[in-house]
């Protein structure tokens, strides 16, 4: 089963953190694409979230080795706000967003955060 998680929003609020166990717990047993856009591309950047009270994202990135996650950007979300690939900690797939719609139509359950 392919499952889509769709990121949009910023990554300070619980969604993505929430999105992330998500995923996590699916892609053990499923296929998941984890779809960042507008401002979820942040979320995959090299930013400090402990220094804003956050919960840092390492222990996610840790996890990526062991399950069946693809990590998307969308390549107009990430130019639009002056990211390059470097800019990741993480490799991704930078995908365009006609692309990304053809990844969202052929997944049998989607989740937007």
């Amino acid at each position: 089963m392919r499952i889509a998680f769709v990121l949009k929003g910023d990554p300070f609020s619980w969604k993505a953190h929430e999105a992330f166990r998500l995923a996590t717990a699916m892609g053990m047993n499923h296929e998941v694409l984890f779809i960042f856009i507008r401002d979820g591309v942040y979320t995959l950047t090299g930013w400090a979230p402990e220094d804003l009270g956050v919960e840092s994202f390492a222990k996610f990135y840790e996890t990526l080795e062991f399950v069946d996650i693809k990590l998307v950007v969308e390549d107009a979300s990430m130019q639009e706000r002056g990211l390059k690939c470097s800019d990741f900690v993480v490799e991704v797939d930078v995908r365009s967003a006609e692309e990304i719609s053809e990844m969202i139509s052929s997944s049998e359950a989607v989740f937007v955060w």
